[in-house]
């Protein structure tokens, strides 16, 4: 995480303990639980919207994984959700943002993105040069001059100038976070676990 390390084992062990039944009688406070943007981010069409800005390099961001398939299992239909990677000002941020944004371009991104995580952190594969992603990707059907092509094309090169500027204006300082209707903005830390997160953006979809 780039802003802060994960709260103290002590600290959020003991936000842990609250039973999920219990945490819909705790009242969200911001700067607690959640953040408030300082500008708000326009989400139209949608009415509602949640995005998780993440990193593939991001452990936390792994491990929040099968927590958010649950979460989207039960979310309702009015609710929009969007992933979106983290660029900061960084060469290893914008590496694999580009091959988010690489892989969506070419129509494979849902088949590849867990696979692309499971890759980085239960395989240990070094998947950090060009080359090597281009390698990666090719078993989802697509051609490695396609895939190298794409990668350092025009469109990926905008989608990279507008995450950049999203993640300044969702004012996020480390990964995974979450952004609410484009007002809200909590983590894990703020909210105590990974499974009390999205009790807290169920919350904060209802502001």
């Amino acid at each position: 995480m780039k802003r802060r390390q994960f709260l103290s084992s002590i600290g959020l062990t003991g936000l842990a303990l609250i039973a999920p039944n219990a945490w819909a009688k705790i009242a969200l406070e911001a700067g607690v639980h959640y953040k408030l943007l300082a500008k708000p981010v326009a989400i139209a069409p949608a009415k509602k919207k949640v995005v998780e800005v993440f990193g593939y390099s991001c452990p936390h961001c792994y491990h929040l994984e099968p927590s958010l398939h649950e979460w989207l299992k039960q979310k309702p239909q009015e609710v929009s959700f969007e992933r979106m990677p983290v660029v900061f000002n960084n060469p290893n941020w914008i590496f694999m943002a580009r091959a988010f944004f690489t892989a969506q371009e070419l129509g494979i991104l849902e088949a590849s993105h867990n696979a692309f995580f499971d890759a980085l952190h239960r395989d240990k594969k070094p998947l950090f040069t060009l080359e090597a992603l281009a390698d990666f990707y090719s078993q989802f059907g697509v051609d490695k001059k396609q895939f190298t092509d794409t990668y350092q094309g025009f469109s990926v090169d905008q989608q990279i100038r507008k995450a950049a500027k999203l993640t300044q204006e969702y004012q996020v300082e480390g990964v995974p976070a979450v952004i609410v209707n484009g007002k809200f903005l909590t983590d894990v830390p703020m909210a105590g676990s990974r499974e009390d997160l999205w009790q807290t953006v169920d919350q904060l979809l209802q502001r």
